[in-house]
């Protein structure tokens, strides 16, 4: 897989090979308990995995960060994902975790039947490369889950501090992964009620040692505000407006 340039050191180095972003990254994935386990749920229904599927191989994580998905989907589906992760110290985390870790998917020698990946394709600048990649290491019948920032008006500090290339709209996101091979078949809305915590963050600032975007704020968050808002997704929200999008697409070539 190629390194995928990145302009902004404020993500990678220059060899593309280390996550700088790490501190956030951390207070992000081991802060929002409810939203991870939600975002797993939701990417097995659209993957059409359930507790009694049973997955030994052929599963993988694209860009896995600290495993904190990955350990889910080994604490309630009984998989353990194969983990893909450019940066070396987080390599390390996963690896001590006893997950399966390459650097990149050409490492991976067998085709994949299901990949997902999440919060990760912003971060990278040639985005539909990476997509095509992806794409050639997925079986024939195979899928793809793909959950990413909505919304390019809603892009803040807090995008730009942990790396944000962009952030999607419906249409550029069906776009690129068909142009990459894939055919879409599920697309929404996720987190409606981080829109309007987003537009704060965007006024107010985001401060991730104090104040909102600190581990408290984060925290607070995941217990009250998250839980209001899938269920404002549930009634009708999920095909209007939301801080994030699911997508579910197959390789039917």
């Amino acid at each position: 897989m190629k390194k995928y340039k990145n302009k902004t050191t404020n993500v990678q180095n220059q060899n593309n090979s280390e996550y700088s972003g790490k501190e956030e990254l951390r207070d992000l994935e081991e802060g929002l308990e409810n939203y991870n386990n939600d975002i797993v749920i939701k990417i097995a229904k659209g993957l059409g995995i359930t507790h009694k599927s049973n997955i030994s191989e052929g599963f993988a994580e694209f860009g896995a960060g600290t495993g904190a998905l990955a350990e889910i989907w080994r604490d309630k589906f009984n998989i353990n994902p194969i983990c893909i992760e450019i940066d070396s110290s987080l390599i390390q985390i996963l690896r001590t975790k006893s997950f399966t870790t390459y650097e990149n998917l050409n490492q991976v020698n067998t085709l994949l039947s299901f990949v997902y990946t999440s919060n990760v394709l912003e971060h990278i600048e040639d985005d539909l490369s990476a997509l095509k990649e992806i794409k050639e290491k997925i079986k024939p019948g195979g899928a793809l889950a793909i959950y990413v920032p909505a919304l390019p008006f809603l892009y803040t500090d807090m995008d730009k501090k942990v790396g944000h290339y962009r952030r999607y709209t419906r249409k550029e996101l069906i776009q690129k992964v068909s142009t990459a091979g894939f055919t879409v078949r599920e697309i929404y809305y996720n987190d409606s009620l981080g829109v309007i915590a987003t537009l704060i963050v965007k006024v107010l600032g985001y401060k991730n040692k104090a104040g909102l975007g600190s581990p408290k704020s984060i925290v607070l968050y995941d217990k009250i505000i998250y839980p209001i808002s899938k269920i404002l997704d549930r009634l009708i929200l999920r095909k209007v407006i939301g801080k994030n999008l699911f997508l579910f697409a197959v390789n039917e070539q």
